[in-house]
């Protein structure tokens, strides 16, 4: 829910954009088994496009991927690395 308001802002973009589409990658930390990471990032990426769909975008202008851990950003040997590890990233690829 802390994320609803950044992703109605990127609704009302892709709204006025049509053409755009967005590439929606999932994330975590290494805490874990990979098979369960795999599938969190998973759920994420999905919740992500759900919640786009929700607003009207058209659902085949998303691509989702998930990498659960094998993509870290910051060390995962902190609480601090594993947070900023544990995300979804948005790119417009069209």
């Amino acid at each position: 829910s802390s994320s609803f308001s950044s992703l109605d802002e990127l609704a009302k973009l892709m709204g006025i954009n049509s053409t755009w589409k967005l590439r929606i990658s999932g994330h975590t930390d290494n805490v874990g088994s990979r098979d369960a990471n795999l599938g969190l990032s998973k759920r994420r990426s999905e919740s992500v496009k759900k919640y786009l769909v929700s607003k009207g975008i058209a659902s085949d202008r998303f691509e989702v991927l998930y990498f659960g851990p094998d993509k870290p950003i910051a060390p995962n040997n902190t609480e601090d690395g594993r947070a900023r590890n544990r995300r979804v990233e948005m790119l417009i690829v069209e």
